[in-house]
């Protein structure tokens, strides 16, 4: 039986100008990871669905960034504005919660719930994790910030995935954000998609 006192627990809520469409969105948008994040190196897609994805990701460690780890990552949306990312990383199993609540049409809150189970020899990472955490979670949320702002004013400009904007100047204004559906479309031959294993060959 685990005890709970191996489980580090950190949270941490923040406000954004932009609909809860598009903060959940940018959770699922596997396109910008490596990208926009310079925590990342590399991003593989193996699989995805209506509801959850399972990447493989190299990522930089944050105190020796010049070496990087292998990390399975799998997404599940929980439920309409609940999002679970599981993963291994030098095996510490943890788990991410995402929630995000509305605020008004054009802005909402996002609480991130870091979970990470400290058994074993593991238990000496707690201070680390603990102080690290924090410094991650800004680095990661300033990166993502004009990312979701940016999509905030095209979509509400009527800009379409793939097509772009409407073509008449007088058309770009006061569209409605619709919901995200998942998976989201990538581009033909995306590079998420080109690990052998990937479902798409």
């Amino acid at each position: 039986m685990q005890s709970k006192n191996n489980v580090l627990e950190v949270e941490i809520s923040k406000e954004v100008n932009c609909s809860r469409e598009i903060a959940k969105w940018n959770y699922w948008d596997h396109e910008h990871l490596d990208v926009v994040h310079g925590g990342y190196k590399s991003v593989d897609t193996l699989y995805d669905a209506d509801n959850f994805c399972f990447n493989y990701t190299r990522v930089k460690i944050p105190v020796i960034p010049f070496l990087s780890s292998m990390t399975p990552l799998f997404l599940v949306q929980h439920d309409e504005f609940t999002q679970f990312t599981y993963a291994i990383q030098f095996g510490v199993v943890s788990r991410t919660t995402i929630k995000i609540e509305e605020i008004k049409k054009d802005k909402c809150k996002i609480t991130m719930n870091y979970k990470f189970h400290l058994n074993g020899w593991k238990k000496i990472l707690r201070p680390l994790l603990k102080y690290l955490i924090p410094i991650w979670n800004k680095k990661v949320w300033l990166e993502d910030l004009p990312v979701k702002l940016r999509r905030q004013k095209v979509l509400e400009m009527g800009h379409r995935d793939f097509i772009g904007l409407p073509n008449d100047i007088s058309e770009r204004e006061g569209h409605e954000i619709k919901k995200t559906k998942l998976p989201l479309a990538r581009p033909r031959n995306s590079s998420r998609d080109q690990h052998p294993l990937s479902k798409h060959k």
